[in-house]
């Protein structure tokens, strides 16, 4: 895998916007999904009333994470990921550099603190770049799902009708906070600001309310007809 090759800094600035926004967009529909989750047992019955619906926003999402994080630790060399980032982070170390860095943050009051102790370290760097290549194992199991699952449905697992397998939710977390992690630190260092949760992250809980809050007015509407036709009353006499 070979860095990629910028001219200038605004192609290195686009590179650096568009897969920190790749590593935010996986972490909403991450945290989506695991709040979505965690409700379903408190909502499950407003949740059973449409449970097609719920069952394909499930899965939406959770093809959303995975199909964001197979982009972010692709190992294809044509591909913008994490791996071909970093190198490119090291072979234009001079974007980093204290006098690069005042230039970008021209006008900042706060710039003597924001470039201080910016310098960065080859033996990190290394490591980081080693920790999203397939010869990380958690990598490789991603690497193995996206080939034989996410990207392409493998024949053979098909034929010999084995059970497709999905990376556990561990495993999902640990991928997005070293994503985060690694996305986050090299935005700060370059203009020092990163992309942060999506306004409104939590709005489900809202949304979930608001359905209780239907389907119990619902209910209790059923409830009045039934009781003005006098159904229930005929129901409740014993037979004779």
């Amino acid at each position: 895998m070979k860095p990629i090759r910028v001219t200038s800094e605004k192609e290195f600035e686009r590179l650096r916007d568009r897969i920190d926004l790749e590593t935010s967009d996986a972490a909403d529909h991450f945290y989506l999904l695991k709040g979505l989750d965690e409700s379903s047992e408190d909502y499950c019955l407003e949740m059973n009333e449409s449970s097609t619906f719920w069952h394909l926003t499930f899965i939406a999402h959770r093809d959303a994470v995975l199909s964001r994080l197979c982009l972010l630790y692709d190992q294809y060399d044509g591909a913008l990921s994490l791996g071909r980032f970093l190198l490119t982070v090291k072979a234009n170390r001079a974007l980093f550099s204290d006098a690069a860095c005042r230039e970008r943050l021209i006008g900042n009051p706060h710039v003597d603190a924001l470039v201080h102790d910016r310098a960065i370290d080859d033996s990190e760097l290394d490591r980081e770049v080693a920790s999203v290549s397939d010869a990380d194992p958690l990598v490789a199991k991603l690497s193995r799902l996206r080939n034989k699952v996410i990207s392409h449905t493998d024949a053979d697992t098909v034929r010999r009708g084995t059970p497709r397998f999905w990376l556990p939710v561990q495993d999902i977390e640990t991928l997005l906070s070293r994503a985060r992690s690694i996305t986050s630190k090299y935005s700060l260092l370059y203009r020092a600001s990163t992309y942060g949760r999506m306004v409104g992250t939590d709005d489900y809980k809202a949304t979930l309310r608001w359905l209780r809050k239907a389907l119990s007015s619902h209910r209790a509407q059923i409830d009045k007809e039934v009781e003005q036709m006098g159904i229930g009353e005929r129901w409740k006499r014993k037979p004779e």
